[in-house]
């Protein structure tokens, strides 16, 4: 494995975590993200951080990062946005190499916000730590227990990651609770291709989603995206695609959105599945953990009724795919079945014969 993908690890796999800034407060309002690893089983060492406490459910608080000791994998750091900077050089100095900041008010906010994510970026440069965010939720893995997002979110076994910029999907979809989530924010270091290259890896994913709002480092991320589609799926919602779209992604995340027609073409390039909404984003996901993916470009269709064929014809059209057999072609009568056994095991035994009939036509019937 390279290093991104090992820096990675400290993010998704932390054998210990450092939570600084943590809430004095607990109970299921609290947004306290200590209680919330030990709720949900969180098997690594947590180190609270915050200078009045000397215990915090049972656990041994450390009055500042100085006092913490070396070698943590992962601090998760909840102050406010003007203390980040030197907090990050502090988590530096104890041999902290990964650290997800939750604070808002960064690029995404104003000029002095601005400033703090570049004087952050230095930080990153100068010391070789990696940081996610700022403005982020952080990461969850429902496999290790793990989640850094402020509420108390459920967490689900899914083959399914997501890799986004809002906390948002942490609380998944109408039938999809994300397996993984890694939430980048502003993006000002952790990002879409680092994401990818650790998940590309992964044996507990199968289906890679994204949600964009925009992109630094578009090369890399386009020319890792081409690697990982071949090996899993990726499916993509770019949001920002309007004028005004683009406008309230700098608002949200700091992002500049780019012009959408660009961002599809090299969807298209990279194997990339695009999507238009949060439904498509789940039922596309969905039908790619259930369904095989296609080894040809030919498909039959049956069908109840003529409408819904002439449906499924103008979408293969649409996506260039042939079909198994030409319109003209029939498969034979199948209405066998004794009317008073019902008209559930006569279509049944009509769906069962046509699709005999269509593995079983030659490939001379085929129309590509």
């Amino acid at each position: 494995m390279n290093g991104a993908v090992e820096q990675m690890r400290r993010f998704m796999e932390p054998r210990s975590i450092a939570v600084v800034g943590v809430t004095r407060e607990t109970g299921p309002t609290a947004f306290n993200i200590v209680q919330h690893l030990r709720n949900k089983g969180y098997q690594g060492q947590v180190f609270p951080v915050h200078p009045a406490l000397e215990t915090l459910l049972g656990l041994k608080a450390y009055p500042s990062v100085d006092a913490l000791p070396a070698g943590i994998d992962l601090a998760v750091v909840s102050t406010p946005r003007n203390t980040v900077p030197v907090l990050l050089e502090k988590c530096a100095a104890r041999g902290i190499k990964a650290a997800v900041v939750i604070a808002q008010g960064f690029a995404d906010a104003d000029d002095e916000g601005k400033r703090l994510q570049a004087e952050i970026a230095r930080v990153v440069q100068q010391t070789g730590l990696r940081v996610m965010g700022p403005n982020t939720f952080g990461v969850a893995n429902a496999f290790l227990n793990l989640s850094t997002a402020l509420p108390p979110l459920p967490l689900g076994r899914s083959p399914i990651a997501i890799i986004c910029q809002t906390g948002f999907f942490f609380v998944g979809l109408a039938r999809t609770c994300f397996g993984k989530v890694i939430d980048l924010g502003n993006a000002c270091d952790v990002d879409f291709a680092d994401s990818l290259e650790y998940l590309e890896h992964d044996p507990d994913i199968k289906v890679i989603a994204l949600h964009i709002e925009g992109l630094r480092g578009g090369k890399r991320f386009f020319e890792v995206a081409r690697r990982v589609a071949n090996k899993k799926p990726l499916v993509a919602l770019k949001t920002g695609r309007s004028e005004r779209g683009a406008r309230a992604a700098a608002s949200h995340t700091g992002s500049m959105a780019g012009r959408y027609q660009a961002y599809a073409a090299a969807f298209r390039q990279a194997g990339i599945v695009q999507v238009e909404d949060v439904e498509e984003l789940e039922d596309v996901c969905q039908a790619f953990v259930r369904l095989p993916p296609l080894r040809g470009k030919r498909l039959g269709v049956t069908s109840w009724a003529g409408s819904t064929a002439v449906m499924s014809v103008d979408a293969c059209e649409k996506h260039g795919i042939g079909l198994r057999a030409s319109p003209r072609s029939r498969p034979p009568k199948c209405a066998v079945w004794e009317h008073q056994r019902g008209c559930r095991q006569k279509t049944l035994l009509t769906y069962g014969v046509t699709l005999v009939w269509l593995l079983s036509t030659p490939a001379s019937s085929n129309r590509a």
